[in-house]
């Protein structure tokens, strides 16, 4: 089963969302932000806007607490252009929407001001996935691991994606770089063996 998607699948995932329905900008700045920052699913439904801007302008990076990652430290995630622009634009949505915009407000909301969970999450891009007809397993995981191949095949170094992803083992990172399990079995120089 493959571990991440292709940019095209990508692309297609985000075409599937209808930006005319009510909430449909919103869901597309989510999966856009999922791809682009690798957080897990838990953490993104934990976002306050708190964590990813000061005085209504992202900041360059998340300083995420440990409350909010798994396990008990917290991480540094860069914020490259494109997240900080989903980060504008949803900020721009909730006021346009009427919802929170204080600094202990989710990031991404549903009509109540309240966070999105992350089984609502999960099932939105469930649902886009089946919308835009892929035949590939297409979750907020998926895009965690999408994001991880695309650091490595742009030169980053397992470590430093380590880091990025909150792993403890460098084990835990090497599976998220890969596209085929089984090409992980076969190297078993990765693995130390």
């Amino acid at each position: 089963m493959r571990r991440s998607l292709s940019n095209s699948q990508v692309r297609e995932l985000l075409e599937a969302v209808d930006l005319r329905s009510p909430f449909g900008q919103r869901d597309h700045l989510l999966i856009m932000f999922l791809y682009q920052t690798g957080l897990r699913v838990g953490e993104l439904s934990r976002l306050l806007i708190v964590h990813v801007a000061q005085g209504g302008r992202p900041r360059q990076q998340l300083d995420l607490p440990a409350a909010l990652c798994k396990g008990p430290r917290g991480r540094l995630v860069p914020l490259n252009a494109t997240a900080q622009a989903c980060i504008e634009k949803q900020l721009r949505f909730n006021e346009s929407r009427g919802l929170s915009l204080s600094p202990g407000a989710p990031l991404f909301q549903n009509r109540k001001q309240c966070p999105l969970s992350p089984r609502t999450i999960q099932y939105l891009v469930k649902s886009y996935r089946e919308k835009a007809g892929l035949d590939v397993a297409a979750t907020p995981h998926t895009l965690r691991h999408t994001h991880a191949s695309q650091l490595v095949s742009s030169g980053a170094r397992l470590t430093s994606v380590q880091c990025l992803l909150g792993h403890r083992d460098l084990r835990s990172t090497q599976v998220y770089t890969w596209s085929n399990p089984k090409d992980l079995k076969n190297d078993s120089s990765l693995l130390g063996g």
